[in-house]
């Protein structure tokens, strides 16, 4: 199935979560602040969300298309978020007709399928040709929403398998390095504590890890311990085919 889930890992909220004092604000912060502009230069015309969740993008990306489609096929998870999906379906079987629309875009969903290059394959089908796939999965971040958690992807693993659908890659960015990976990860670790009430110190701990971590980042980057990356795509033209 096209599922997705928690912040860093899977799902993100439109908005990043609260304030530095929220799990998981780091990571959603930069999350949204990089597929945002993502979706402004690459969204257009007749739009796929593929494993939409509760539909945390929905505002932009209805803002920048003609028309939104959103599939889930988690039904029992999202049938009471309050924006629903159109359509619950999987990304392995999408229900619609070759070359319908001319962006598709998943996010934090592929770590979730059993078998990504099925689903690569089938949006590669979906989109026009010179249609654009703008899509995030993570590639350093603990097991959630097991046992349907399967795979993480380096650049090159995410390059390779969108290139075996027969999409030609434009870039394949990390969304931040090794200070930002491990802060966000610190900061799931606080957690554990918190079954024993100890929020009052865990809460502070995590806005000093994450602030920090985010200035550390920037001072000095490794993109090779990036938790999340961002693939962008497209589906080539008949001329780009015959050269």
């Amino acid at each position: 199935p096209a599922t997705g889930s928690s912040s860093g890992g899977g799902r993100t909220r439109q908005v990043p979560n609260g304030t530095p004092f929220s799990v998981n604000w780091l990571v959603t912060l930069l999350h949204v602040r990089h597929v945002t502009r993502a979706v402004r230069a690459a969204a257009g015309g007749r739009l796929l969300d593929v494993g939409c969740g509760s539909r945390p993008f929905a505002e932009l990306l209805e803002s920048h298309c003609e028309r939104s489609l959103a599939i889930e096929v988690d039904r029992r998870r999202y049938e009471r978020s309050r924006l629903l999906p159109d359509a619950w379906a999987s990304g392995l079987q999408l229900p619609f007709l070759d070359a319908t629309f001319d962006t598709a875009v998943s996010f934090q969903v592929l770590e979730h399928v059993p078998q990504p290059e099925c689903m690569l394959a089938e949006i590669q089908r979906v989109l026009k040709p010179g249609g654009v796939l703008v899509l995030t999965a993570p590639h350093i971040w603990g097991i959630h929403e097991e046992p349907e958690d399967y795979y993480r992807y380096t650049p090159y693993g995410l390059r390779y398998l969108a290139e075996t659908a027969g999409l030609k890659v434009h870039s394949v960015t990390p969304l931040a390095g090794f200070w930002v990976t491990m802060g966000a990860r610190f900061t799931q670790y606080f957690t554990q504590f918190e079954k024993f009430y100890l929020h009052p110190v865990t809460r502070p701990l995590m806005a000093i890890v994450q602030i920090t971590s985010l200035i550390l980042d920037s001072l000095h980057r490794v993109d090779s311990d990036a938790w999340n990356h961002l693939l962008v795509a497209h589906k080539p033209t008949l001329a780009e085919g015959t050269n």
